[in-house]
């Protein structure tokens, strides 16, 4: 019994002994563990507070300041949609009359 543990156990290991040695040889071949635990180490330790501040959120704020309320980036203001529809509509109305016969005969 116990011999056919350790044969088993040899095969097993030399298995994947083999499959670890084609794994770093192959595919890791350029992968330097050293240098990327370094670089993590000094991420983890020399990491900004303000690192996870998003550009948007900032700008929003202050924004949110100059208008006495704050607003998150990722929700638009309140009726802003309605504005937008209401400028596309009245640019799409301005290019009518630009664009109109009577408008080119006037000139």
């Amino acid at each position: 019994m116990y011999l056919r543990f350790m044969l088993t156990l040899t095969f097993g290991l030399t298995g994947l002994a083999v499959v670890l040695v084609t794994l770093f040889e192959t595919i890791l071949r350029d992968w330097d563990p050293v240098i990327d635990l370094r670089r993590w180490w000094h991420e983890a330790i020399h990491r900004h507070p303000g690192s996870q501040v998003r550009a948007e959120d900032i700008l929003s704020e202050l924004e949110g300041r100059r208008s006495g309320r704050f607003v998150y980036a990722t929700r638009p203001p309140e009726r802003a949609i309605d504005r937008r529809r209401e400028v596309l509509r009245d640019m799409r109305a301005a290019d009518q009359r630009v664009a109109s016969p009577d408008y080119v005969e006037a000139l």
